[in-house]
């Protein structure tokens, strides 16, 4: 079976879903920033330059892969604050546009491990990644006071051997401005099916994030 597979591809999974693919329709519930808590609506100007400062997220990942008969399922939850953040946000009348976003996570995540519905293995595993420095342009639309809509988000679908990108479509955002530090919060979904050495497998997953920043 492909225990050790399953096992990379959704520590993998938990790390790139900061603007990941068919956002629904869904009732976003903030989570608090590390340093206290988010206070609510926007009370300052949007349009500004900021400072990354970090990212809170919550994943849940399930893979399931059918082979010889055998269904073999992993399911990894995962609930991390990164580290070692860098990069800036330029935030226009239309467009988020990010400058060398990167940032560390030290942390762990819970993998089970299931065979045919029944529980293999309940462990935690170590969690250390590093996301380099990158650029990355979004459009988007005001709705409110409080949320935006992101009109050309990009995914990148997980894959250890090397994923592949395609647009998101629209996806939704809460923003709130507490003093001169910006939230911005995405709750996504993705149910797909992946290939990994020619084996299919259903990817679900789901994701909560919120980015802070400071203004400069």
């Amino acid at each position: 079976m492909k225990m050790k597979y399953l096992s990379n591809l959704l520590l993998i999974s938990t790390i790139g879903l900061i603007f990941t693919a068919c956002q629904k329709e869904i009732e976003f519930q903030d989570l608090n920033d590390p340093g206290g808590g988010n206070t609510g609506g926007v009370n300052g100007e949007l349009v500004d330059d900021w400072n990354f400062i970090g990212l809170r997220a919550i994943t849940n990942t399930a893979v399931t892969v059918t082979d010889a008969g055998q269904e073999v399922k992993a399911v990894a939850f995962s609930d991390y604050v990164t580290e070692n953040n860098v990069g800036t946000l330029k935030v226009t009348d239309n467009q988020f546009i990010f400058s060398g976003i990167g940032h560390t996570v030290n942390d762990e995540v819970n993998i089970k491990l299931y065979l045919n519905g029944l529980l293999l293995d309940d462990a935690d595993s170590a969690f250390n990644y590093t996301t380099p420095p990158s650029d990355n342009t979004i459009d988007y639309v005001r709705n409110s006071n409080d949320s935006l809509t992101f009109t050309n988000a990009i995914f990148t679908l997980p894959d250890p051997a090397g994923g592949g990108s395609a647009p998101a479509g629209p996806m939704g955002a809460r923003i709130s401005i507490s003093g001169d530090t910006l939230y911005v919060t995405v709750k996504n979904s993705l149910d797909t099916t992946i290939s990994q050495g020619g084996a299919p497998a259903n990817l679900n997953a789901q994701y909560e994030s919120t980015m802070r920043f400071t203004r400069q």
